[in-house]
């Protein structure tokens, strides 16, 4: 029982050693706090890091091979009409995505790339913030009319 107190004790005085945010994301305030406690300071975003996915809707060009791609199945294709033709567009659920990349490599129009871009909460996991290609969706989805409905006769009638 007295080493853990004693473990307890000497951790409370040591220098604390964790890091808040990376550094491009850091609140001016918090930097000058850390300065003036001789605290370390936020670490930049590493290079390669996986952060939300950006979607550029002028390059995509429907093939949906990211979407089959996804093994989360955070994208969703939606119809659109581009350069007068049917087509169809991307809308990426970060609440469901693992940032594993797989849509990025294997578009083949560099439509999808991994940004260093992190921060992700929010209180509605299908907010504007948490849903990429949101906007571009309600732009130019197309609503297809659904087909007439036909007289079915049933057998024996």
């Amino acid at each position: 029982m007295f080493s853990s107190i004693y473990q307890v004790m000497e951790n409370f005085f040591l220098k604390k050693a964790t890091n808040i945010f990376p550094v491009k994301h850091t609140p001016r305030s918090i930097i000058k706090v850390l300065e003036k406690g001789n605290i370390h300071g936020p670490v930049p975003v590493p290079r390669g890091f996986r952060g939300k996915p950006l979607f550029d809707y002028e390059k995509c060009i429907g093939c949906s091979m990211c979407e089959k791609v996804c093994p989360a199945r955070a994208i969703e294709m939606y119809p659109v009409v581009a350069n007068e033709k049917k087509s169809k567009r991307v809308v990426i659920y970060l609440s469901r995505c693992t940032y594993c990349s797989e849509c990025a490599e294997v578009c083949p129009r560099e439509a999808i790339v991994m940004s260093q871009d992190f921060m992700t909460a929010d209180y509605d996991k299908y907010g504007d913030s948490l849903v990429v290609g949101i906007g571009e969706r309600r732009l130019h989805e197309v609503h297809e009319e659904p087909a007439p409905a036909q007289d079915v006769q049933k057998e024996g009638d």
